[in-house]
């Protein structure tokens, strides 16, 4: 059985948040991107309100990580476990936008999209 990828747009308060899975070529994807992330020492993520990042939720059988991507910083929890990568180009962001391009309204995509520097 193939892990499952839900993937959350980390935006409203108060109001859910959109989400979608990812499929079982972007869940490979996704783990190779997170995979080649440098390690980092631990940081606070930020609580304000409007855009967070994402959230993805990883469900291997009985086993579940929630990986938390947020301005740069990656945040892989698992069991009690925190592990902390740096997205310097926060392309592993972006690449999570885009992968929920056709499941996100246009006006919310082109919101957050302003939100994510693109590589200089």
């Amino acid at each position: 059985m193939s892990p499952r990828f839900e993937v959350e747009l980390d935006i409203f308060s108060g109001n859910p948040n959109p989400s979608w899975i990812l499929s079982d070529t972007e869940g490979v994807l996704f783990l190779k991107r997170l995979a080649k992330l440098r390690k980092t020492s631990a940081k606070e993520l930020s609580t304000n309100l409007g855009y967070l990042g994402f959230i993805v939720r990883v469900t291997n059988g009985t086993e579940k990580s929630l990986v938390r991507i947020q301005n740069g910083m990656v945040l892989l929890s698992q069991d009690d476990t925190n592990v902390y990568y740096s997205d310097e180009n926060r392309e592993l962001e972006r690449w999570l936008l885009n992968s929920g391009k056709s499941s996100l309204n246009s006006d919310l995509f082109k919101i957050v999209d302003i939100k994510i520097p693109r590589n200089p």
